[in-house]
């Protein structure tokens, strides 16, 4: 099967579509710019000439059409000017069939390098017939008024379309695949705050275009966070929503940004969650609701988003220390914490989700040292647990026992709810934790009795990375770090699905990587904070490789051909307008 990532395996040349002053309405491009008008720059690069739209930060560049003249199926690519001009390096494109804008992004590194090349990004595979491409300047709301300060925008420099046809057997390929779904062994993770962070979204499209990126991919869920502590990302009867009344000011310009986008879509009667769930479904994926547990608060100054709420209200539910100092977490320990995070759970379970998702990954402890826990170890073992080791065996696998009974409370009431709607499938349940077994054990967790009891349906260990000394950079090295998690799903009904890190790596290091989790034992990969320009659904060459990443078979084929480089395309830039970018000195 052609990867349609490159030209290798087509047998008919490209078309590359230069004319971009033809888009229409004419009124809205111009040889000199201007405020709300696309630049037209000519340009000659290696093989063909033409003539690029340009958008500066401050353009505000609204929707321009190009009516394409051809039908059938075609990878579509788009070349683009990686400028580094201020703002986020991304722009929005659409087939005019399309009710989602796809959002794409490029690498400004190397500047002056930059500038003297087109860079190709692949998009997607589609059937032509009647259709025209649509682009627009990606905007980030950071006030609600209709100024020129209300809005940034990144510097967009579009040069062509690139076509590339598909054979007759080529397309029954492709739509075989894709009947097939054997591949689709992918999981992706939204924090669904990072939207709202970055852009003040305000209508269903921008909610949309941030899943649009998984469609025909081997993607086959999303696991899209539904709150954190009490503050809940859907209109709910037991916490709070991200509105945040009251606050007039902000510990960062994405919080208030937040605020605000919350409650347009709730003024207007619209549920982010619901949005995200129909598009998910509407795409071909799975919508899983992630929770994370321990979220109750953060550190000042971002502690402004929970002030007055359950944590505030409830310091005798807070976690002990072994020398009685109070933390900044709530404590499983008290059955009022674990009845409230079942409520909430039970609360996502009336959406028509496919699975909830408890995030064990961020900010533990989930239990420490309070009365509870001490009253019941001394009755069971006669002894205060605070004159023990804090590893001390017995006392870890006590602590365990608590979070157990926590689980099996979770898994009750998820088929309980999955009776109730009369489901023909359950409502899965997965759990997201530390990448260290002996973390992993100190914090309660003990994974292998959640497969071996059937409590949860998809183990993801998150990064093999101590939580003493956590960076991004944290990846799985060799299958040993992933031998304990192998041997905890095996036999069991539970997949193992490591989260793959870092975020971002070259194309043949994503496979090189996947290729040994594989091997190591993993039946599904899981991605963690894959939207927006700092994630991974981009467009840029490490997607159409990530993107691909359940083909197991085809990963192997390449791994055994000596590991061929999957390298970006790009083409020499010679001439801008009147400049001669051949000699051009860096400036």
């Amino acid at each position: 099967m052609a990867d349609f990532i490159t030209d290798r395996g087509f047998n008919t040349a490209p078309i590359y579509v230069t004319d971009l002053e033809r888009c229409q309405p004419a009124d809205r491009l111009s040889p000199d710019g201007g405020f709300r008008r696309w630049h037209t720059i000519p340009y000659e690069a290696e093989g063909f000439s033409g003539v690029m739209l340009k958008a500066g930060p401050e353009t505000r560049a609204p929707e321009v059409r190009y009516p394409l003249s051809v039908a059938g199926w075609y990878a579509i690519s788009v070349g683009i000017h990686p400028t580094s001009e201020e703002g986020l390096p991304q722009a929005l494109v659409k087939l005019s069939g399309d009710d989602t804008y796809s959002v794409l992004t490029w690498d400004t590194g190397g500047h002056h390098l930059r500038r003297k090349q087109l860079q190709e990004i692949f998009w997607k595979v589609a059937d032509l017939n009647g259709q025209a491409v649509d682009f627009c300047q990606l905007a980030r709301r950071i006030d609600p008024g209709d100024g020129f300060g209300s809005v940034q925008c990144g510097g967009v420099r579009i040069a062509y379309i690139k076509l590339m046809p598909l054979t007759p057997a080529e397309v029954e390929s492709l739509h075989a695949e894709q009947r097939g779904g054997a591949h689709r062994r992918l999981f992706a993770h939204n924090d669904s705050h990072g939207p709202h962070f970055l852009y003040r979204p305000t209508s269903p499209e921008e909610l949309r275009r941030e899943i649009e990126a998984y469609r025909d991919t081997d993607f086959s869920r999303m696991y899209w966070e539904s709150g954190s502590g009490d503050v809940l990302h859907y209109p709910t009867k037991i916490g709070r929503t991200p509105d945040i009344p009251n606050i007039t000011e902000f510990a960062r310009v994405g919080d208030r940004l937040v605020a605000e986008s919350w409650r347009s879509y709730l003024k207007a009667g619209l549920d982010p969650f619901v949005i995200a769930l129909e598009h998910t479904h509407a795409i071909g994926l799975e919508f899983h609701a992630a929770y994370r547990l321990a979220g109750w608060t953060y550190p000042p100054p971002l502690d402004h988003n929970f002030r007055g709420g359950y944590y505030q209200n409830h310091p005798e539910l807070r976690c002990i220390d072994r020398d009685g100092k109070q933390l900044p977490r709530l404590s499983y320990a008290f059955r009022e914490i674990q009845d409230y995070c079942l409520a909430l759970l039970c609360e996502m379970a009336e959406y028509p989700i496919d699975g909830i998702c408890l995030l064990f990954n961020r900010r533990p402890p989930y239990i420490a040292y309070e009365t509870p826990l001490l009253e019941a170890f001394a009755a069971a073992h006669g002894s205060d647990p605070r004159e023990l080791a804090e590893t001390d065996p017995m006392w870890l696998e006590f602590r365990g026992g608590v979070m157990t009974a926590f689980m099996r409370r979770v898994r009750e009431e998820m088929d309980a709810i999955s009776r109730e709607q009369g489901r023909s499938r359950r409502i899965e349940v997965s759990a997201c934790v530390l990448g260290l077994e002996e973390e992993n054990r100190y914090f309660g967790l003990n994974v292998a009795t959640w497969a071996r009891e059937g409590l949860i349906d998809v183990l993801i260990p998150y990064s093999p990375a101590p939580l003493a000394m956590p960076t991004e950079e944290d990846t799985w090295s060799n299958p040993l770090q992933l031998e304990p998690f192998a041997q905890a799903t095996r036999n069991t009904a539970c997949l193992l699905a490591p989260n793959v890190m870092p975020r971002h790596q070259s194309p043949e290091d994503f496979r090189r990587n996947a290729h040994m989790l594989y091997g190591a034992g993993a039946d599904r990969l899981f991605f963690w904070d894959c939207a927006g320009p700092g994630g991974r659904a981009n467009y840029q060459p490490m997607w159409n490789a990530l993107r691909r990443l359940g083909h197991r078979e085809e990963i192997a084929e390449w791994v055994h051909a000596g590991e061929p480089a999957l390298g970006a395309w790009t083409k020499p830039l010679l001439a801008l307008g009147d400049w001669d970018m051949t000699v051009i000195a860096p400036g």
